[in-house]
């Protein structure tokens, strides 16, 4: 018998999932970028972290009490890829307008929850964890919602195995009895002394950042603690919590809620856990050669040792190293010494410091309808690929400052120019004058691929007038 065939033990009480898919992930750059996050990869695999996650959720709630909560910018790609695994899915995926941290987002997916049920249970699950062994997470989650129905608040721990100072640590109290403690106290990222300490005393747990509770009790202690968040929460019937982001605090829960309240109980893991968030932590559970290299990728490593490689980009050749991080992908490269991977965090901030696109995205952008990469730019012009989806249909959009130029590479392409639709197939081309209203769409069966070639004064993505979408993108 599979993992996925085995026979789960029922949940107490009426209990909702919300998985929060709404992150960066910056320390997993250049793969991780804020139009693609790590989530959203495949790391580990052949499924995304965000998938892996959603399939073990669904061996132990139902789909219409599972709840996913990520941001407008991927919120598409996120139904698309939850869809796979269960078209039902696709309506159960909630959008933030920006970022708030996860106190607001725990917040969005709850206010789905209790309108099902006031008095249901909700488990909070980051979205970017990497879990092994199903059933010792199925039986700790049950644990677990034992402990919340009696009022409890629950968080779970998992035993540390080295002095990490990227994760945050719950402090061990009395033992409760089937692997639950009560919780002194939490510490957030230590130096690496302290760190040992807590490893070598068996005191602490890491934070694993996922939680179980009552709605009921958790609104309370937001009512309690946060005064502003309660506010904008209890205004809700009369404006959309969406309406409101913008003016709330961006404060995460464990600062905002957890680390305040009265009655926290940990369970300590079973199961063997890692949150994935580093280079480390993927040079450590990839599979190593005789010496001791992770490789991924077009790379030739000679003479190198204890490295990580991985390519996305063209050849990737090293020689002579030992205890490195090399991250090649199509525009950019990051070489870091093992003991300095934290410092990524530190690089990133200062790529955005200087206004750099590096951070925001790939050069190959995913959006509803399809894809394009930009193949090319420079002063005054831009060369981009665009695949447009069997049946996809893109806004019908006008530019301020720049015109375009359309050629069909393969399959066939609907265009209207300012009202006037004319289909175009392979080597075929068509120009988009500078503030005329036009669209894209594949009317075919296999995917549509153009260039087109971009030139004007400005040629960013925001220059662009939506008059229709069918994807809802249009500006109210």
């Amino acid at each position: 018998m599979t993992d996925t065939d085995t026979v789960r033990p029922a949940l107490a009480g009426d209990c909702h999932a919300i998985i929060l898919a709404g992150g960066s992930g910056t320390r997993l750059w250049p793969l991780s970028r804020n139009l693609l996050p790590k989530q959203l990869l495949v790391l580990d695999g052949t499924t995304t972290l965000l998938q892996q996650t959603v399939s073990r959720v669904l061996e132990m709630f139902p789909p219409d009490h599972v709840w996913v909560v990520t941001n407008e910018e991927h919120v598409f790609e996120v139904r698309k890829q939850v869809s796979v695994l269960d078209a039902r899915l696709e309506t159960q995926v909630l959008a933030e307008p920006l970022g708030r941290n996860t106190l607001p987002a725990i917040m969005l997916g709850l206010d789905r929850v209790v309108e099902v049920n006031p008095k249901a249970l909700a488990a909070v699950f980051p979205s970017d964890h990497l879990i092994r062994n199903g059933e010792a997470w199925a039986a700790d989650l049950v644990r677990a919602s034992e402990l919340a129905a009696d009022k409890r608040f629950v968080t779970f721990g998992v035993k540390p195995d080295k002095p990490e100072t990227g994760y945050g640590y719950i402090a061990l109290g009395e033992d409760l009895g089937g692997n639950a403690f009560a919780v002194r106290g939490f510490v957030e990222k230590p130096d690496l002394r302290t760190a040992e300490g807590f490893v070598r005393e068996g005191s602490h747990l890491w934070n694993s950042g996922m939680f179980l509770f009552s709605a009921k009790l958790f609104l309370s202690q937001v009512a309690r603690f946060e005064p502003v968040l309660w506010d904008w929460w209890m205004r809700r019937d009369e404006t959309p919590l969406v309406r409101g982001y913008r003016d709330i605090p961006d404060i995460s829960v464990d600062y905002g809620v957890v680390e305040k309240i009265d009655n926290i109980t940990a369970v300590r893991a079973g199961f063997d856990w890692d949150d994935l968030g580093s280079w480390e932590a993927m040079y450590r559970l990839g599979e190593k050669d005789a010496s001791g290299n992770v490789v991924k990728g077009d790379v030739l490593a000679m003479g190198c040792s204890g490295c990580l490689l991985i390519s996305e980009g063209g050849k990737l050749a090293v020689s002579g190293l030992s205890n490195m991080i090399m991250v090649q992908t199509r525009d950019a490269t990051l070489a870091c010494p093992m003991d300095r991977v934290q410092t990524v965090r530190d690089v990133v901030a200062a790529l955005k410091a200087e206004g750099s696109s590096l951070v925001e995205s790939h050069p190959t952008v995913y959006r509803p309808w399809g894809n394009y990469t930009v193949l090319e730019e420079g002063p005054h012009y831009k060369i981009k690929r665009i695949q447009v989806n069997p049946g996809a249909r893109l806004s019908s959009q006008m530019h301020h400052h720049r015109s375009e130029h359309w050629v069909v590479v393969d399959g066939t392409a609907e265009v209207e120019v300012n009202n006037v639709p004319v289909i175009l197939v392979e080597n075929q081309s068509v120009d988009i004058p500078k503030a005329s209203q036009h669209r894209l769409a594949n009317p075919g069966k296999v995917p549509l691929d153009i260039i087109e070639i971009q030139s004007g004064p400005y040629l960013e993505e925001d220059d662009i007038v939506r008059f229709d979408d069918v994807y809802g993108r249009v500006q109210k």
